[in-house]
């Protein structure tokens, strides 16, 4: 893998690692269409009687996708002598199960080309993506068919994380994925002890802020958890696969002995009578995918030779990655549009019926509704949450000297600043005449106390007009804050927000406008 542009990380710790890691995953926007057209592939595939109509409907709906699959049946790789040039031609030619398999894997190339990747370090992330992909849908096959299509999307996005902690710290995580005396374990905790975060974790937080399907959260967060993956996923042999692929390298060339193992033991209580067979089964598939990507040329991920050897050369026989697939088809027609539409107005009806109407922050109901439910996932991963407690000083004075108007505009203007500063996955309710909550979720209490800050810091800032003669009145806020981290013991969130409450409380008794933490 390619160093170039290369900046190390000498004098920063691992808080500094970790703020730029989540400030990537709050930029990231390369991802929810192409992940949406990933799973509507899959969707067809578990669609018995779906045909190359309804592929190419999707297909269709993206003009570059069109031209990659067009452009692949008219290569010398499959040696047609009439210029294909209808998608219906080049769907039958290529077959639904390979067109399936290229569009879902098409999804990560838009993350690498946005993290500007270079040629070399893309390929060597996709193809070790890819080959775990391959891995997970062949040992999904075993038992049941038909999750494949699911456990190679899963597996797919497995360790989509590496490249973002990649362009943050190039060359300690360059040393850790060449380092072959690592196994997973260690390599976690070295991920751990430099970013205060492990790649399942900074790649669940990205699942999540892309709102993948909880199937593929959990896939992410839990694929070296072979425990909570037989928990969290329904199906068995679909978290059987999941952790088969996490035994496979992050680099086609690097393989740690412990986990070849460990893979191998794992393949025989599956049924596998002679792992090294089956790997060279997986390698064939691999190699069948890549070259319709490459139209010919393939690297060799001799991965039943690698179980055998330390350590292999990855062959250098690739040429630049496809483009990312930019929209999903957007399709209903008759019944279907009706019932979509029916749908659509019956959210609208549920978020209106949880939002303030004057402030269009969260009511208490749909704040406490949407707020237990994040709680309990935050309990699932591990995850940092923050509980905050608002209250505007002096609001009576307010509403006394310049009237409910000017109150109700005050209201207004701060709940505006709270909903501009806090994060999209964050929630902002109104409790009462003046009080609000806030729950900052998978936060660390540095961010937590930086983002309460700007909102006591803007609303200062904001003055109404007392009287006619052009005097005005100061906003305020007393806060009170209460970080809790959910590995250590699970909260319910009424005790939370009045742990918060009181600090709040306490801020005011002590003069407003500041915040309190426990």
């Amino acid at each position: 893998m390619s160093q170039s542009g290369n900046v190390g990380v000498k004098g920063a710790n691992k808080g500094d690692l970790e703020s730029q890691i989540r400030a990537r995953i709050s930029s990231l926007s390369y991802l929810p269409t192409t992940v949406a057209v990933a799973m509507k592939f899959v969707e067809l595939g578990k669609d018995l009687e779906a045909g190359p109509d309804q592929y190419c409907k999707v297909i269709s709906s993206d003009p570059s996708l069109s031209s990659k699959l067009l452009s692949l049946s008219n290569s010398s790789w499959f040696g047609v002598r009439n210029r294909v040039t209808k998608l219906q031609v080049a769907v039958n030619l290529l077959g639904l199960g390979t067109v399936r398999t290229l569009a879902i894997s098409y999804c990560l190339t838009g993350l690498h080309s946005d993290l500007k990747l270079s040629a070399e370090e893309s390929r060597a992330f996709w193809s070790a993506s890819l080959c775990k992909a391959v891995m997970a849908r062949k040992v999904a096959s075993l038992s049941d068919k038909k999750h494949a299509d699911e456990a190679f999307t899963a597996a797919l996005f497995q360790d989509f994380a590496l490249p973002v902690m990649f362009v943050v710290a190039r060359e300690p995580v360059w040393e850790m994925l060449g380092d072959v005396d690592l196994d997973f374990q260690a390599r976690l905790q070295k991920e751990r002890d430099l970013f205060h975060l492990d790649h399942a974790e900074v790649g669940r937080s990205i699942a999540q802020k892309l709102e993948l399907p909880e199937l593929y959260v959990d896939a992410v967060a839990f694929h070296h958890q072979h425990q909570s993956l037989c928990e969290f996923v329904e199906h068995r042999p679909l978290a059987d696969a999941l952790h088969a692929a996490a035994l496979c390298p992050h680099s086609l060339n690097i393989w740690n002995r412990g986990d070849m193992d460990q893979l191998d033991a794992y393949l025989r209580s599956l049924g596998v009578d002679d792992p090294a067979q089956f790997l060279k089964s997986v390698e064939k598939e691999f190699s069948d995918v890549y070259r319709y990507f490459e139209q010919g040329e393939c690297p060799q991920a001799n991965l039943s030779e690698l179980m055998i050897m330390a350590t292999r050369e990855l062959a250098d026989s690739a040429t630049q990655l496809v483009g990312t697939v930019h929209s999903m088809m957007n399709q209903s027609a008759g019944n279907g549009q009706d019932i979509h539409q029916l749908l659509n107005q019956n959210q609208q009806l549920e978020v209106a019926a949880a939002r303030d109407s004057l402030t269009g922050t969260l009511n208490r109901d749909g704040f406490t509704r949407r707020g237990a439910d994040l709680l309990t996932k935050a309990g699932r991963y591990g995850m940092n949450m923050a509980v905050v407690y608002m209250d505007l000083d002096n609001f009576k004075k307010l509403n006394d000297t310049c009237g409910h108007a000017a109150g109700d505009k005050a209201l207004r203007e701060v709940s505006r600043i709270m909903l501009e500063t806090v994060r999209q996955t964050d929630l902002v309710g109104r409790f009462g005449g003046d009080e609000f909550v806030l729950l900052l979720n998978d936060c660390s209490r540095e961010n937590a106390h930086a983002i309460v800050a700007r909102i006591l810091s803007q609303v200062s800032a904001v003055s109404m007009p007392a009287s006619a003669a052009g005097t005005r009145v100061s906003i305020t806020l007393s806060a009170g804050i209460v970080c809790h981290n959910t590995k250590d013991r699970p909260a319910m969130l009424d005790t939370l927000i009045a742990q918060a409450d009181e600090l709040m409380y306490l801020a005011k008794r002590t003069g407003g406008n500041q915040l309190k933490a426990a």
